[in-house]
């Protein structure tokens, strides 16, 4: 018996390579099929989202700054 065709989460004329479950980037924790070209790109806008919010709150940063938090620990 062969498996169905997996057809990438992306799916588009730009897709290009073998469709894949590549491993989970979020808290899910669910694997999704995509191709190579838009597993790169998905892998980009992880490095961008990262860079852009670290899990680390700046040295500067104070939960008191406007009442937010960074994590829910500040709450507490």
């Amino acid at each position: 018996m062969t498996e169905p065709k997996l057809i990438c989460l992306n799916a588009s004329e730009k897709c290009e390579g073998p469709v894949e479950y590549r491993m989970p980037l979020s808290a899910t924790g669910e694997p999704f099929p995509r191709c190579d070209f838009h597993w790169d790109e998905r892998l980009d806008l992880e490095e961008q989202l990262r860079s852009r919010y670290p899990s680390q709150p700046p040295a500067d940063w104070s939960p008191l700054d406007a009442g937010e938090a960074w994590d829910e620990d500040d709450w507490t």
